[in-house]
């Protein structure tokens, strides 16, 4: 894998804050959570042609899995935090839902290559190491149909949420990621590169600001096609 160059690194940072423990506490307070309007309105406008799989990328509790079967997808989770994937099974099952939660690494998919039709990644590649994340944009292209697309979530480099927590180096992000709270900060330019070198194909790019009294939250979606 080649590694990133000084000016690379002027385009992306990392910062560490908590342990595993953090995760778990999230998916107790997300148990039975809905999906946010956010996720509902961007699976709406990516329904399922003839049926197909999608593949929940950092699935949580499942909060996903409903629109997602309602956009015509039976859908594989998949998280690596075993509170989340306990939740998101427990919510499949008494919700009657055609989706199955595994246990696993986004940088190594259990699935096999050109099975999946729709890959949604919201909330999680940003909490990837660096070379977790390019080893998971490379796993997603791998597992993807020909034609098959990827909704992509990453923060930029100027979102206030940086100020949260320590910046380090990136080959200082524990590995597997989920071990601590990791944050990937980035730039336009270098998701573009990423992405490339993943072999994908980006259909368009949208920076969604949100302004709070903390600071203004910038969130780049990316809308990839293999």
């Amino acid at each position: 894998m080649r590694l990133q160059t000084g000016v690379e690194l002027m385009k992306a940072k990392w910062t560490l804050d908590g342990d595993e423990t953090s995760w778990s506490g999230w998916a107790d307070d997300f148990a039975s959570a809905p999906a946010s309007q956010f996720m509902m309105d961007l699976i709406s406008a990516h329904q399922a042609v003839r049926g197909g799989w999608a593949l929940d990328l950092g699935c949580g509790t499942g909060r996903a899995f409903l629109p997602l079967v309602e956009a015509g997808y039976r859908i594989i989770g998949l998280d690596p935090t075993m509170n989340g994937i306990r939740l998101s099974q427990k919510r499949a099952s008494q919700s009657h839902l055609p989706a199955f939660a595994i246990a696993a690494s986004a940088a190594q998919i259990p699935v096999p290559a050109q099975s999946i039709a729709f890959v949604f990644a919201i909330s999680s590649l940003f909490h990837l190491g660096f070379a977790e994340l390019t080893k998971a944009l490379q796993e997603i292209q791998r597992v993807l149909k020909p034609g098959g697309e990827a909704i992509l979530h990453f923060l930029d480099q100027d979102d206030w949420r940086h100020t949260l927590a320590k910046e380090i180096p990136p080959e200082q992000a524990p590995v597997p990621g989920y071990r601590a709270v990791v944050t990937c900060f980035c730039s336009q330019e270098i998701i573009q590169e990423w992405i490339a070198q993943a072999g994908l194909t980006i259909i368009k790019m949208e920076l969604r600001n949100s302004l709070s009294e903390a600071g203004q939250q910038r969130n780049w979606l990316v809308f990839c096609r293999k």
